[in-house]
């Protein structure tokens, strides 16, 4: 019995790490340099919810959140056409994101220190996670919590402190293993 031999499509690129590491910048940056279509899963969420962000929060929960997350995760590592994907910060806290990412993604964990991260977060009324507490410690606990996730995930690191944007993403093309199909 013949069988036609399998192709590999071409991964995905996935970008994790905690919130202010980068990732939407640098996902659009590096998505652009690619080709490819740049998706912000928190922006895939709120479509998907038809509500923002700190609003499923706020009216239902973190749980509501994290299971509209699962499903746009899902949705986007469906997709034909490889794209840059911005996670949330807590996508791997979820076994079947995990998963997802880890069989259609090359994992490239932003990773930064807590102080940097709270003076790259911007507007805190937008950060559900960051509304009760000093920014810092909040980060400090994030760090310590989903740190391990993150390194069981990543197939790379990029360390972003004090980096500019240009010059992350152009750490992250070149860290890019030329057979996951992502410099084609």
């Amino acid at each position: 019995m013949d069988s036609e031999p399998t192709v590999t499509p071409p991964r995905h690129l996935a970008l994790v790490g905690l919130m202010g590491a980068g990732k939407t910048a640098v996902g659009a940056s590096v998505a652009a340099d690619l080709g490819r279509r740049h998706v912000d899963l928190d922006r895939a969420v709120t479509q998907l919810a038809g509500r923002s962000v700190g609003v499923i929060f706020h009216e239902s929960g973190e749980q509501a959140f994290r299971d509209l997350e699962e499903q746009a995760l899902g949705l986007q590592m469906d997709a034909v056409d490889p794209v840059v994907l911005s996670t949330g910060g807590g996508v791997l806290g979820r076994e079947t994101n995990r998963d997802a990412l880890a069989r259609g993604a090359t994992v490239v964990w932003l990773r930064a220190a807590p102080e940097t991260l709270a003076a790259r977060v911007g507007d805190l009324s937008s950060r559900p996670l960051l509304a009760d507490g000093d920014p810092v410690e909040v980060l400090r606990r994030l760090d310590i919590e989903r740190t391990p996730a993150y390194e069981a995930a990543a197939d790379l690191v990029v360390d972003t402190d004090g980096l500019d944007i240009s010059t992350v993403g152009a750490l992250v093309l070149d860290a890019l293993p030329a057979t996951d199909g992502a410099v084609q």
